[in-house]
């Protein structure tokens, strides 16, 4: 592989104008007049030899080279962004930046804790709180996305079959069906896919994820609900549940402080209920395991209260 043909001015305009309306906008967002980014474009074209816009009178639309391109453009920049900002903080003494992943389904009323006990007994280490590992936690730790990833299971012992990593289990959770208590299936013992099949499903993702309802419940059973809701909040998925305009699913650990207004009523999916397991899995190096193991610590006195 030889030197780059591009450099990060040619990756911010591609980005930058496909964000961008027409020409004229890209080039003000630029800084830089409409020919000089007309000739920015040239430039870059010129050096991979392909075109990567086609020109439609103000508009430049994307070719297929320039989509492959703005995918790993937009990974560069987001990178690029991330390293200035830990060097910029290792400039105000922050040795580490430590950066957790933890998927949206996830309860989150640990998380006080440990960020009180890190500001308190590891100041050096500044923790960052990322979504990035909802769909694909390993493969954001894989990529360096994140450090440390809450992960959940169907197994109790979670094998990732890879030696860099550690995985500790945390707590056992229970995946529970939560309807309005006004619900006509409100005083079943139980739900089965097939309960669902009629109902609208409002869920944080239609984007089928690993040991969650899809894979547990829905695909084993060859069932889906009647229409599909995404709403990307909790909150917003409990208020829609509260006034009965659908059904969701989510861990008992996440639901339980909405029980209190007695408005939304949980039970077990099929008769054994649907189990699930916590684990903690992070990358096996000497600035990581030390905030891992105090993580653990936190997170299994919480799962104990």
């Amino acid at each position: 592989m030889g030197k780059s043909q591009l450099n990060i001015s040619h990756l911010k305009m591609i980005c930058t104008i496909v964000e961008s309306n027409t020409v004229k906008e890209a080039a003000e967002k630029l800084f830089i007049t409409q020919p000089a980014l007309t000739n920015r474009i040239r430039e870059a074209e010129r050096r991979l030899n392909i075109n990567l816009f086609a020109r439609r009178r103000r508009k430049l639309v994307i070719t297929t080279a320039g989509k492959r391109l703005l995918q790993s453009a937009k990974k560069i920049l987001e990178e690029l962004e991330r390293a200035e900002y830990d060097i910029a903080r290792l400039s105000d003494g922050i040795d580490q930046v430590l950066r957790i992943g933890l998927p949206h389904y996830a309860s989150f009323k640990w998380l006080p804790d440990v960020v009180s006990y890190f500001h308190k007994e590891l100041s050096n280490i500044e923790l960052e709180i990322t979504a990035e590992a909802s769909i694909s936690p390993l493969d954001a730790l894989y990529n360096g996305d994140v450090d440390i990833a809450l992960i959940s299971s169907k197994d109790k012992l979670l094998d990732i079959h890879n030696n860099d990593y550690d995985t500790v289990f945390i707590f056992q959770d229970e995946l529970q069906a939560c309807l309005s208590t006004k619900h006509k299936k409100a005083q079943q013992p139980f739900m089965s896919a097939e309960d669902f099949s009629n109902e609208t499903y409002i869920t944080n993702s239609t984007v089928p994820e690993k040991d969650r309802e899809y894979e547990l419940l829905f695909k084993p059973q060859n069932v889906l609900p009647y229409k599909v809701v995404q709403v990307g909040f909790n909150e917003a998925i409990i208020e829609l549940v509260k006034v009965n305009m659908g059904v969701t699913i989510m861990s008992k650990q996440l639901i339980v402080p909405y029980l209190t207004e007695g408005e939304i009523k949980t039970m077990p999916i099929g008769e054994s209920g649907l189990k699930i397991y916590w684990h903690l899995v992070y990358l096996k190096t000497s600035n990581v395991i030390k905030p891992a193991k105090l993580m653990t610590n936190i997170l299994k006195k919480h799962a104990n209260k």
